[in-house]
């Protein structure tokens, strides 16, 4: 429910909710509302230990299920098991493909081993979250356990006027050209203040129909992709493998610094803006998924996308983010995560909105 997928097609990385499935992935929070949320007890959702790569996933039980169930004088029951036997096939090709995908990113792994991602992304989202006017902190904690349940039941014992989940995910992508941050944030309403701030009944209650988190209850939601593509990427992934691992994989400690610093501004920007800064009349820019986006604003370190579902997209320029980086990123654990300065991109979300 709450996991971000390793989609094909970055953007539509989003959770999976119960309940209300056609409300877009996108909300902003007015700034009374924020107001009224305070504090807030903030969830910092990371499943994975490590970088892992995105794979192509074999998809050929759902067309050839269908192909089956075409065949004239082809019963049901022999559709069906004809159709469970593709999905077989599937989840062995799927299985090779994921340990092919492992030992091809091990390399790279082993280069970050001392970089705590965990605890940058934490430290990251407390400064990012800190500058946003009306924030109040209660508490910003890293879980490993990002599952409906255990994130229902952290909702119910908190004593805070509001929870806020940010789940968060870095990978490579399928041909290993590509590093990519994915935050997807929420902010539930759970005092009795907060919820008649939001429009929900004051009791807390949680049905099959209506879980405590169900999207509909949301007070805020966001969806932030940051991509950073190797300077030198082609079409050969082990190319591209031996790109990233170059100079003590520099450039991959670079952008996942970089991807985190940026994610995290880009939420906090968010939550002051008054999106939907999406318009379709000005939606001029070309994107990897076919769809027509808005350019936010451009610099030499990236440039910043809104798309038709109101998701954030940092295309980041990494050539020059490293010829901007400073020499310790050589040893990121001791490098300071800050957020980009007032004049940066993430300003530009704050003031377009406010126009």
């Amino acid at each position: 429910m709450f996991a971000i997928r390793s989609a094909v097609i970055p953007v539509l990385a989003s959770f999976v909710f119960a309940g209300c499935t056609h409300l877009p992935p996108t909300q902003p929070v007015k700034p009374e509302m924020l107001g009224a949320l305070q504090p807030v007890e903030v969830k910092v959702g990371i499943t994975q230990p490590e970088l892992y790569a995105a794979f192509v996933r074999s998809n050929a039980a759902a067309g050839g299920a269908a192909a089956c169930g075409a065949v004239p004088g082809l019963g049901i029951l022999l559709a069906a098991a004809c159709g469970g036997a593709m999905g077989a096939v599937d989840a062995s090709i799927n299985a090779t493909r994921a340990k092919a995908a492992e030992e091809s990113v091990r390399p790279l792994k082993d280069e970050l081993v001392e970089v705590n991602f965990d605890q940058l992304m934490r430290e990251s989202v407390t400064q990012s979250l800190q500058s946003v006017p009306r924030m109040q902190l209660a508490d910003v904690a890293v879980t490993k356990t990002v599952t409906t349940e255990a994130y229902e039941k952290t909702f119910k014992a908190s004593t805070s006027n509001a929870v806020m989940f940010i789940n968060l995910d870095y990978h490579l992508s399928s041909d290993f050209s590509t590093l990519e941050v994915s935050a997807r944030g929420l902010i539930y309403a759970r005092g009795a203040e907060a919820r008649k701030a939001a429009k929900l009944p004051a009791a807390l209650s949680a049905t099959p129909s209506e879980p405590a988190l169900a999207l509909q209850n949301s007070s805020y939601r966001s969806t932030i992709i940051y991509t950073a593509k190797h300077p030198a990427a082609s079409d050969d992934a082990a190319k591209n493998i031996d790109a990233w691992k170059a100079d003590n994989a520099r450039l991959l400690k670079v952008a996942l610094l970089d991807g985190i610093a940026q994610s995290t501004a880009l939420l906090a920007a968010d939550l002051q803006s008054k999106h939907p800064v999406y318009a379709p009349a000005t939606a001029n820019v070309d994107t990897p998924t076919g769809m027509k986006a808005n350019l936010v604003s451009q610099r030499n370190t990236g440039k910043l996308l809104r798309y038709p579902n109101g998701s954030l997209y940092f295309d980041a320029a990494l050539a020059n983010v490293a010829a901007a980086a400073p020499a310790v990123v050589a040893a990121p654990v001791a490098a300071p995560v800050v957020a980009p300065a007032p004049d940066s991109a993430v300003q530009a979300v704050v003031d377009t909105a406010a126009k």
